[in-house]
């Protein structure tokens, strides 16, 4: 009987197991593919950089 419960227990153990995996699979995708579809924030602005004082 204790060998059955522990059988059962480790099941549990691995199945949770995947479970975790399989999410942390799906959410690497999900993240993956909304990296590459959206644009890039780009730092650029529409003024150029002063050199020098100009006050």
């Amino acid at each position: 009987m204790s060998v059955l419960a522990i059988l059962i227990i480790s099941s549990v153990f691995v199945l949770a197991a995947m479970v975790g995996l399989a999410d942390a699979i799906v959410h690497f995708v999900c993240w993956t593919a909304g990296r590459l579809t959206t644009p890039e924030a780009t730092d650029k602005t529409d003024q150029s950089p002063a050199h020098g004082i100009t006050a």
